[in-house]
């Protein structure tokens, strides 16, 4: 998923709190134990809350909020309030899976089909939901004309390439049926057992009838769900501006104790500095941590239990476009990599908050990381010009480098420009736009060098590897191709054991970024938020990295 803050996709991904996963081969087990003084400082977790209140977090402007197109931290942050899908994930207990609309669910043998028994439950305008809303939701984000970003998600269920295919030569999936109104059965072109897993992305949302097709501009911005919230009744997303929720009361769980949330929507330039004033002149009750600003939040905001710290299941790096232009040569991306002093730019652009990456899978995988394996990920001028040499980045070579503006990355990106062009002697332009735009940008391959982020959708590796490097990928934007990893990435699906899993995922690690350099990872992710511990509860963030929403209470 990207991320807007630091870059989604998944969108929007999006997008895990447990240092002790460290321990385990996280994310493989269903049930890794965590530690949350592991990973927050300043949580409100304790004390009583009581039911009422407002609940207002600063966010850019989304991409989408409709599941069918929802690839990016903000939309994530919406739709994420507004519909549950089949399965939720319990992160008290090491991101196990719990029961969402599916009261149980399991697979066969190979693991190529799976069974969902679903609740009684409904959408917030009373339509009760059914397999057939999955079978809806599903559908429409994997339908060729919805030109959805997010859909590549669905590839595995057949009937996929003839919905999606060009031209299209189905309108429904041939691997979808509904038994009964409770039952969803779900049929894969080949074995994926961690399916189940999969399904706690927004794509894979339930839909009520009243949706209509993808592009129903009436529900793309107030779209009706089954979630804990719904939209304010008589308003939409207001663009640029804002979007109100109010607690959902027809919610099969637990209800929430906010009466409701308001997303502020902050304009693209300067937004996270933005947000951040805004939050400490009290016009928000949350909000993200500018780098610059980073020493004074935490010394200001830790000691009164309103800092968050969060280690993510997600890595910065460095996209390059693989196929076209100066950085389709694997020795220069090599070369980027080691022109790049990334312990001075996390002393001096993040005051140190950042852990510089040496692998793409980074250490909250637990055993699956490998620490170095990215052997270019380190500083080394003569190394880099040599490669550089090698690879055709030349003195005098222009580079343009596309970041979002919008989410405070310009002394980031002036850092990279600097060390490339004194170290390489390379031209570095740079080209910074919404975040939007940028998106839209790195589909078309309009780029030479991106700042980019990753984190998981949902808790597998297989999210991870596939999204970046499968050649199948939407999220693919350096359009790297290696059949090998593609081989590998479809053993990964398959395996039945933590065991295997780890072995072919380290395979393709290796491969992709150990030889191919497929992309330059920078840092690892943590993230940091302030919150008013003055007046909320219950306040942390999520595996999508926004705020737990349905937890948060009004402090007693």
């Amino acid at each position: 998923m990207t991320a807007l803050g630091t870059d989604r996709r998944t969108t929007i991904g999006r997008r895990i709190r447990m240092v002790a996963a460290l321990a385990c081969v996280a994310v493989l087990a269903a049930a890794c134990g965590s530690n949350s003084d592991d990973t927050s400082t300043g949580s409100s977790s304790s004390g009583t809350g009581v039911a009422g209140g407002v609940f207002r977090v600063p966010i850019g402007e989304p991409a989408a909020i409709d599941p069918y197109n929802v690839r990016e931290s903000e939309g994530t942050n919406v739709a994420k309030a507004l519909f549950v899908g089949l399965v939720s994930l319990d992160e008290s207990k090491g991101l196990a899976l719990q029961p969402g609309v599916a009261t149980e669910w399991s697979p066969n043998d190979d693991c190529t089909q799976w069974n969902f028994k679903l609740r009684q439950s409904q959408f917030s305008n009373g339509e009760a939901v059914t397999a057939e809303s999955f079978i809806r939701g599903w559908t429409r984000t994997a339908s060729a004309a919805s030109a959805s970003q997010v859909a590549y998600h669905l590839s595995g269920v057949q009937g996929y390439n003839e919905l999606h295919g060009s031209p299209q030569t189905a309108t429904t999936f041939s691997g979808l049926s509904a038994p009964d109104p409770q039952t969803l059965v779900v049929n894969l072109s080949a074995g994926d057992c961690e399916f189940d897993k999969r399904t706690v992305l927004s794509a894979f949302a339930p839909i009520p009838e009243v949706a209509g097709a993808f592009d129903n501009q009436a529900f793309n911005e107030a779209p009706i769900g089954n979630g804990p919230f719904m939209i304010k009744p008589g308003t939409k997303w207001e663009h640029n501006q804002g979007i109100s929720l109010v607690r959902n009361d027809t919610y099969f769980g637990t209800k929430a104790s906010l009466d409701g949330v308001e997303f502020l929507i902050f304009p693209a330039q300067g937004r996270l500095e933005a947000e951040y004033r805004a939050f400490t002149a009290g016009d928000a009750d949350f909000a993200r941590v500018p780098p610059s600003l980073f020493t004074q939040a935490k010394n200001t905001y830790e000691p009164q239990g309103s800092f968050l710290k969060f280690e993510r299941f997600g890595i910065n790096y460095i996209l390059t476009n693989d196929v076209t232009g100066p950085m389709a040569n694997p020795d220069a991306r090599r070369a980027v990599s080691l022109a790049i002093d990334r312990k001075a730019i996390n002393e001096g652009v993040f005051q140190g908050s950042l852990t510089p990456a040496s692998a793409l899978l980074p250490p909250p995988f637990g055993d699956v990381h490998q620490d170095g394996v990215c052997g270019d990920c380190k500083y080394d001028v003569t190394k880099a010009k040599d490669l550089a040499a090698k690879g055709g980045l030349t003195p005098g070579t222009p580079l343009r480098l596309l970041y979002n503006n919008d989410g405070g990355h310009e002394a980031l990106v002036q850092a990279w420009k600097d060390q490339l062009e004194r170290n390489l002697g390379v031209v570095v332009t740079l080209d910074g736009v919404p975040f939007a735009e940028s998106l839209l940008k790195r589909d078309a391959g309009d780029f030479d060098i991106a700042r980019a982020s990753w984190g998981s959708d949902y808790p597998t590796i297989e999210n991870f590897l596939f999204p970046i490097l499968g050649s199948q990928s939407a999220d693919n934007d350096s359009r790297y191709n290696n059949p090998r990893v593609d081989a590998l990435i479809l053993q990964l699906r398959a395996a039945k054991t933590d065991a295997d899993r780890l072995k072919a995922a380290q395979e393709a690690e290796t491969i992709a970024i150990g030889q191919d350099q497929a992309v330059i990872p920078t840092f690892y992710r943590t993230q940091y938020r302030v919150f008013d511990s003055s007046k909320w509860t219950g306040v942390q963030l999520d595996f999508f990295e926004n705020p737990t929403l349905a937890a948060i209470s009004l402090k007693d």
